[in-house]
C-alpha cells in the first residue's frame, strides 16, 4: 500500500487502507498518462491471481484478452477521454494469471492525489450479469426445443432480404414446411418424443440445406425457409430432395420416419411480407390437401 498511502499521508493512511482493501470490487491506481498500474487492493489480486508486486508497473493490457477493443491503446484512449469529459464507464474483457477469461465493468475517473492526478478504476466482475443476458437474447431470438431462430428472428430477417432483392433485382424463394400428423406423433409417444423429434428434423434440415439457406421455427410443427438467389423451379426441386431425404429418416425417438409437406413461393417486386407469407400459407395448404408429403410451387 505505501506507493498511494506515503501520497495520502500519516493522519488518513490507516483509514484510507481499511476502505481500500476491504471493498469487493477491484481498484486500481494508475498514472494518469501512461496507465501503468500504481497500486491496487486485494479484491483485484484476487480476481486476476496476480501478486500486487506482479501487478505494480504493469498496465490493463496486461489484463486483457489481448484482442481489440480491449488492448492497451483502448485503455489510453478511455484515459485521455476521462481527463477530458469527465468519468467513463465502459466493460473489459479480462485475462487471469491462469488464463481463465471474465468481463468486468470498469468506471475510471481522474482523481488528484499527492498533488498529482491520477487514474482511479474500479472494476466489478459481471460475468454472470453477461451470462444471464446473453441466455435471454437466446431465448428472445432462438426456439428452445429446436434451436433454430424464431419466428420473430425470421420476420426480422425476411424485411431485410426483401428489401435486397427489391433494390437489387434479385431473385428469394419463401417455403414452408409443416410435419404430416404430427398430432399422431404426439398423442402416440408423448410431447417429449414429439420435441426430441422436432429437434432431429430441425437437425436434418439444417444440415441438408446450403449454407446460404435460413431455416426457422415459425411455431407448432412449421418450418420457414428463405433461398436466396434462387429460382422457384430449383428452390422445388431442392425441396422435394429434401423432403425424400427426411422420408427416408428413421427417427429413433420413434422407430419410423414422418413426412413432411411443403409450399414454396417466389418473392416479386410488389410483395410485402404479409403477401409471401400468405401465398406461401396457401401452397402448403395445397400440399396438405393433395395427400401431404408433397412440395406446391405457387
Amino acid at each position: 500500500m505505501s506507493g498511494v498511502t506515503e501520497q495520502i499521508g500519516a493522519g488518513s493512511e490507516e483509514q484510507f487502507q481499511v476502505i481500500f482493501e476491504s471493498l469487493s470490487d477491484g481498484i486500481f491506481v494508475c498514472d494518469a498518462e501512461t496507465g501503468a498500474f500504481i497500486d491496487v487492493n486485494a479484491a483485484v489480486c484476487a480476481m486476476f491471481g496476480f501478486t500486487r508486486q506482479e501487478l505494480i508497473g504493469q498496465t490493463l493490457d496486461a489484463l486483457s484478452n489481448g484482442l481489440p477493443p480491449y488492448v492497451q491503446r483502448d485503455a489510453t484512449t478511455l484515459l485521455e477521454d476521462a481527463r477530458s469529459h469527465g468519468p467513463q464507464i465502459f466493460q473489459w474483457r479480462c485475462k487471469a494469471k491462469d488464463e481463465h477469461l471474465f468481463w468486468g465493468e470498469i468506471s475510471l475517473r481522474i482523481a488528484p492525489l499527492g498533488g498529482r492526478p491520477v487514474g482511479l478504476a474500479i472494476l466489478r466482475d459481471i460475468t454472470e450479469r453477461k451470462r444471464l443476458e446473453a441466455e435471454i437474447a437466446q431465448l428472445a431470438h432462438f426456439d428452445v426445443v429446436t434451436g433454430l431462430p424464431n419466428r420473430r428472428n425470421f420476420d426480422v430477417v425476411l424485411l431485410q432480404e426483401i428489401s435486397r432483392s427489391a433494390r437489387y433485382g434479385g431473385v428469394i424463394c419463401l417455403a414452408m414446411a409443416d410435419i404430416d400428423l404430427f398430432k399422431i406423433v404426439n398423442d402416440t409417444f408423448g410431447h417429449q418424443a414429439g420435441d426430441a423429434v422436432l429437434k432431429s428434423l430441425a437437425e436434418l434440415m439444417r444440415k441438408a440445406l446450403r449454407r446460404s439457406d435460413y431455416i426457422a421455427r415459425w411455431g407448432g410443427e412449421e418450418f420457414t425457409l428463405l433461398l436466396p438467389e434462387t429460382s422457384l423451379d430449383v428452390a422445388e426441386m431442392l425441396l422435394n430432395r429434401l423432403r425424400v431425404r427426411i422420408a427416408d429418416e428413421v427417427l429413433p425417438e420413434i422407430g419410423r420416419p414422418v413426412t413432411l409437406s411443403f409450399g414454396v413461393t417466389a418473392f416479386e417486386k410488389t410483395d410485402s411480407p404479409a403477401d409471401l407469407l400468405k401465398r406461401v400459407d396457401h401452397a402448403l395448404y395445397q400440399s396438405k390437401q393433395d395427400g401431404r408429403n408433397k412440395v406446391t410451387k405457387i
